[in-house]
């Protein structure tokens, strides 16, 4: 039997490395993602041949190994769970499955787990019509308010705590679960906000902080946005701060996941309406 057990903060300094050294490209493998949502999704990691496994324990489902020695641990898992089966599998790693147990798998896109990934130039210019309205509600913002944007650091954090309190009071009733589970994730990582390297920005109006995102660096070349959060009645919140942010703090990297769109309506238009780069699938791999 293997080690499953939920991540916490005292398995950071192993996590690190291996996604360090693996570089994933979707957002369910960011470092702050495994740790701070296990609870919620009831998953738990392992070490299996020095690759590090996920499981969602309550279906029984595993992420594909991450490590050099991933070809091992998917024999281990195969031979104690007798092909089990496999979630968030790109389009590579299905092909990785395939190519291990050929013909013993089939595979359904799981659409509500694709990620959104964007260049992170389209986000800072808004170039073409395509983005239209998004510059005129940006153009209301900045002719409206009286407004700073501003990086997150030590010295503003415990705004954006307080910020994201009034938020949580306006917006509870809409989602009591999904929203208090956020709230529990978000002050997780507000409180290891440097320890996870966080980078992050605000808006003020007024002086007072009315929008903050942030997220970590994902892989080389892209940066995983894990929240954003604005008062919805301050007309051009939500786009000032993905565009300021774009434009200057997150410039350096050539990609943004802005994650998945977990199956609602409404984030999954909201997602599109920014025209993503890509759009990343992801699998789910059953045994025939």
């Amino acid at each position: 039997m293997f080690d499953f057990h939920q991540p916490t903060m005292s398995d950071f300094d192993w996590l690190k490395k291996v996604l360090d050294e693996a570089k994933p490209m979707s957002c369910e493998y960011a470092l702050s993602n495994l740790i701070g949502w296990a609870r919620h999704y009831g998953a738990q990691i392992a070490e299996i041949e020095g690759c590090l496994v996920a499981k969602i324990q309550k279906n029984e489902v595993f992420g594909f190994p991450k490590g050099d020695n991933w070809v091992q641990a998917l024999t281990a898992l195969k031979n104690e769970y007798d092909y089990p089966s496999f979630y968030g599998l790109t389009a590579e790693e299905r092909e990785l499955i395939e190519k291990s147990f050929p013909g013993e798998y089939v595979f359904y896109p799981s659409r509500n787990s694709f990620d959104y990934i964007y260049r992170v130039s389209d986000l800072a210019n808004l170039s073409g019509k395509k983005y239209h309205s998004k510059r005129n509600h940006i153009s209301f913002f900045k002719k409206t308010y009286n407004w700073s944007y501003e990086e997150m650091n030590c010295d503003n954090i415990a705004e954006c705590v307080r910020m994201n309190e009034k938020w949580y009071e306006l917006n509870v009733d809409k989602d009591p679960e999904g929203i208090e589970a956020e709230r529990e994730v978000l002050n997780l990582s507000f409180e290891n906000f440097e320890k996870f390297g966080f980078t992050g920005g605000l808006l003020r109006v007024d002086g007072e902080v009315v929008a903050f995102t942030f997220g970590e660096k994902l892989n080389e070349n892209t940066f995983v946005t894990h929240f954003e959060k604005a008062f919805a009645d301050i007309r051009g919140a939500y786009p000032m701060i993905n565009n300021q942010f774009a434009l200057n703090t997150i410039n350096s990297f050539e990609f943004v996941n802005r994650e998945d769109d977990i199956g609602s309506e409404g984030l999954r238009k909201a997602k599109l309406s920014y025209y993503p780069e890509i759009l990343l699938e992801k699998f789910t791999a059953v045994k025939i």
